[in-house]
This record gives structure tokens, sequence and C-alpha cells, in this order.
């Protein structure tokens, strides 16, 4: 059970994706959709290109929605901000990733900034611990705070040895973990599931864009706090198992994302996805998630928007996240409710580790 107690492997252990950010030959990047580009492509990508646009309302920062409002200057209500379900009432959150690799440590260990595009205003870094076994990522809402003791932790990514799953944590302690550290902090509750990633493997050495499936808790339309406690006692009832073996029981309790399949663009010769403008450069990571949990419970909120608004393609609905590349070492981050800015984030993160299985 690797975790933040792993035991050290050495630098060139761990290392951050250098894929040379998918070329437009890369026949694995996703690209996003010109507009001068869809009057050229066929008729099945045009229908999916209407139904991301009708849904793109929908997905468009409320101009009704003061984001001053929400205080953040003030660390408590940032805290609350990062750590809880987007307001409904905001539509999307938009936001930008600043990626710095200055250095040669820096480049197999970058940090990765998130600010909000409204203001430029900070909200969380993160990058890559040295010296771990797997993948692990400490989320700090402090710049250059990355002390796992310190209060501007609020939460922590990890994943498997080959890159293709991801769990998400808050700030708590690992139940399973009796060290001296935990035992003068007694005061540390213990940490709860955020969400999962998974990433289908790619041993076989097949080729085209990354398939994604995510889950994080669902949460109550009155209570606005999540159905079920994830504290996971066993293996067999963490949020990624349940995902995997399709547990009814738990799956109540998971909102279930999926990335939406880029269509392959004759005249570009390419996988394209329609970011509305938002991703304007080709890579691997570039991605969009939407609602597929709508499939197994009737009761969410994006089915009952869906038919409200008179959504065609309601069985996709609108990209819950969407992330992709704008420069270099920038990229784009936009999601909404149900999803807090820490689990977007770390979703965010997981597409940019190496991914030895997949990639």
């Amino acid at each position: 059970d690797d975790d933040d107690d792993d035991d050290d492997v050495g630098e060139e252990g761990s290392h951050d994706e250098e894929e040379d950010e998918a070329s437009h030959e890369d026949d694995m990047a996703v690209h996003a959709l010109p507009s001068s580009s869809t009057k050229k492509i066929g008729r099945s990508l045009l229908t999916a290109i209407s139904s991301s646009r009708t849904a793109a309302s929908d997905t468009e920062p409320s101009h009704q929605f003061n984001i001053a409002s929400l205080g953040l200057d003030d660390s408590a209500r940032m805290r609350e901000f990062l750590t809880s379900p987007c307001p409904k009432e905001a539509g999307i959150i938009q936001c930008y990733i600043r990626r710095h690799k200055a250095g040669a440590k820096k480049s197999l260990f970058p940090e990765y900034r998130v600010y909000l595009k409204e203001g430029d205003t900070f909200l969380l870094t993160s990058k890559k611990r040295k010296n771990k076994k797997t993948a692990n990522y400490l989320l700090s809402m402090g710049r250059n705070d990355f002390d796992k003791a310190g209060d501007n932790i609020v939460g922590k990514l990890r994943s498997n040895f080959l890159g293709t799953e991801f769990q998400m944590y808050d700030a708590g302690r690992n139940p399973n973990k009796s060290t001296a550290y935990f035992d003068e902090r007694s005061d540390v509750p213990i940490r709860s599931e955020l969400g999962a990633v998974v990433y289908s493997s790619n041993l076989i050495g097949g080729r085209g864009p990354r398939q994604m499936q995510v889950c994080i808790n669902r949460i109550d339309d009155d209570t606005g706090k999540s159905t079920k406690s994830w504290q996971p006692v066993h293996r067999d009832e963490e949020m990624i198992q349940c995902l995997k073996h399709h547990v009814p029981a738990a799956l109540r309790h998971l909102v279930v994302l999926e990335n939406k399949e880029p269509q392959w663009n004759e005249d570009l010769g390419a996988h394209v996805l329609n970011f509305n403008g938002r991703v304007t450069q080709a890579s691997v990571k570039n991605f969009q998630l939407i609602d597929k949990s709508t499939h197994h419970h009737n009761e969410g909120r994006l089915d009952k928007r869906s038919a409200a608004n008179g959504d065609s393609n309601s069985k996709e609905g609108a990209a819950i996240l969407q992330f992709g590349r704008v420069a270099k070492d920038e990229f784009t981050l936009d999601f909404q409710w149900p999803m807090s800015p820490v689990q977007a984030f770390a979703i965010a993160l997981s597409s940019c580790d190496a991914k030895l299985a997949c990639d």
C-alpha cells in the first residue's frame, strides 16, 4: 500500500512526463477543433460539435455570480471554497495552470500552480514528491509550502506504479499508519477519499487518445454534503475498487465521469474535441469529462438540468471538467458543480503524470 511513508527509491525512480507534448503527427494527441474546420468535416462529427455548442451555455461562467462575493482573501473561506463543491450558481469555474520546470531537478519534479481566470487569483500549488515508489503529490493552498504537517495542505494524490490508477484524498491521516509523527498530532482526523482516476492500459501497443474514467463522491442536493463518508477500512471498500468492480451499493454514492471520446478528423488527420476556444494546442493530456453516472442513477442534477434545457445530447450532458494546453507550460482547467477545486486540480495532475502502460 504505497503512501506518503513509502521507502526512498532515489530520484531516478520518479519523473514527470515528457512526451513533448504531442506533435501534430502524434496519433495519441487530442487537438482542439479549429472553428474554420467545422464546415470541412463529416456529418457525424458536425452532430457532436452542434451538441457540444448547445451545452456550452450551461458550462460558461454565470454572469450573475460574483466570485468576489466568496471572500477568497480570507484563508478560512479560501479553504472552504477549495475543498467544497463549486457553487451551483457560479456555473463553470474557469482557471489556468502554470507549470514551472526551471533547472534539472525541477524538470523532473515541476511545480504546478492554479489561478482563477477572473482576477488571476492564486488557488493551489502542487509538485511531485521526491524519493517515492509511485507518483505522490501534496496539494497546497500556500505558495512554496509543501510541508505535509503544515496547515496549507488540502489534499493528496497518489498513483500505482504504472501511472494508470490514481487516488485522491483530503488532508487527513492514513488510518493504516501508526507513527510518532501522527501520535504527536492526534487531533488530525482520519483521511477521506475524494475520488479516483483510472486510465486504460495500453500494454499491447495500441495507439490513440487516452481513455479515462473518474469517480468522485456524490453530493446531496439539499445538504451540499457527500451522501457517504468515504473512509474505507479495507482495500475492497476503496472508491477505486468499487469503480473498477462496479459495486452497485457504492455506485449510488459516486458520480462516474468518463472522457468524451475525441472524433477523428480526416481533414486535420487528427483526433479532435470542441473546447469552445479554451484549448489551443494539441496534447495527449487534453480531455473533457462528462457524467456517465446518470445512466445508472436517475436522481442527479445533470439529468434534471439536461431535461430542463432540452439538451438533445442529455445522455452525455455538459462537460463537468475540461483540461488542455494553451502554451508550452500553460493549461486551462474549467470545472463546475459537483466538483471541488481540489478534485479538479488532482485530476489534471493525473493527466500530466507519466504513464508507463497507456502512452
